[in-house]
């Protein structure tokens, strides 16, 4: 067997991508530009799943990262453009370096990762059985992480530093406050309005105890974070599938009929063409809930902006 990273003549994996770039395309710029978003990758596979040579990375590993860069989108941390970019790079030193396309991914079919108008075309719900199935799979504190983002639409962060010890105080004022691990620092509130939402509040107080936070005391938050997507990524659990699966429920609950990627319709006009006649209502009537709705679940997810939360319905 010859040496690792496909005989590129190099043990690094980020120095093994560039080798291969060099070898398999013939502008400067664009090597440079594709060693870049490949030296990302490594970075990723090293922190999330401890590989170090080029052998051991397989089809689902590349979605799994294709997925990280999606949840990025859905935050708008990142333009689709970009991310569809990042794993065309790894696509490509991989054919390189491999001789065929048999790690190839799509970005927006296998990754999720939303079309260059940044409007999501199909569900990440996580089911009722798929959710359940993932819960009795981990351990307790996973599990009340996964039930916050569901119930809340909480980013992992979120769930992770949410302080639960004034539990009792958010269910009697019926609102959610976010304050720990947001974005920018931006505090929101979410209203609690379902049974799941104060059970799960309640279940969360009664584990953190007097600690500040979920994370464990003798953790910081970096080596809890490893820790959990680590487990994740073995039981092909996605954090971030939960978040989308509460903008479902929730635009469902508020509008009364199913967000495009959940009816199965396109984005737009059509769209609110088939709300008018599921809720016997004008079409320009439709419209505008449909717009009043996605600004409120915009703004529960922690965005400033109407047009993020296409990442998430469609």
């Amino acid at each position: 067997m010859g040496s690792r990273n496909f005989d590129l003549g190099t043990r690094d994996m980020k120095a093994a991508g560039r080798v291969a770039l060099e070898e398999g395309m013939r502008s400067f710029s664009s090597i440079d530009t594709m060693a870049d978003r490949w030296n990302l990758f490594v970075d990723y596979v090293r922190e999330h799943h401890a590989i170090g040579r080029m052998e051991i990375i397989t089809v689902d590993v590349v979605i799994a990262y294709g997925q990280s860069l999606s949840d990025r989108v859905d935050d708008g941390d990142l333009e689709p453009a970009t991310a569809q970019n990042y794993v065309s790079a790894v696509n490509r030193v991989l054919e390189i370096a491999r001789g065929d396309r048999h790690v190839s991914v799509s970005p927006t079919r296998d990754c999720g990762i939303p079309l260059r108008t940044g409007i999501a075309m199909d569900s990440q719900l996580v089911s009722t059985n798929e959710h359940f199935n993932w819960l009795s799979s981990v351990d307790k504190l996973t599990k009340i992480l996964l039930r916050l983002q569901r119930a809340y639409g909480l980013r992992f962060e979120e769930s992770a530093k949410f302080d639960a010890r004034d539990a009792d105080a958010y269910i009697a004022a019926q609102v959610l406050p976010v304050i720990n691990g947001t974005k920018g620092g931006r505090r929101r509130e979410i209203p609690i309005c379902t049974s799941p939402q104060t059970q799960i509040l309640r279940v969360a107080k009664a584990y953190q105890g007097s600690h500040h936070s979920l994370v464990p005391p003798d953790m910081t938050y970096a080596e809890f974070r490893r820790h959990c997507y680590r487990i994740a990524t073995a039981l092909a659990i996605r954090f971030h599938r939960e978040r989308h699966t509460y903008a479902y429920l929730r635009y469902k609950r508020e509008m009364g009929a199913e967000c495009p990627v959940m009816a199965g319709i396109p984005h737009g006009d059509l769209h609110h063409e088939w709300l008018a006649l599921q809720l016997q209502i004008h079409v320009s009537e439709a419209k505008e809930r449909d717009q009043a709705v996605r600004a409120q679940i915009a703004q529960e997810l922690g965005h400033n902006r109407i047009e993020v939360s296409n990442a998430y319905l469609g």
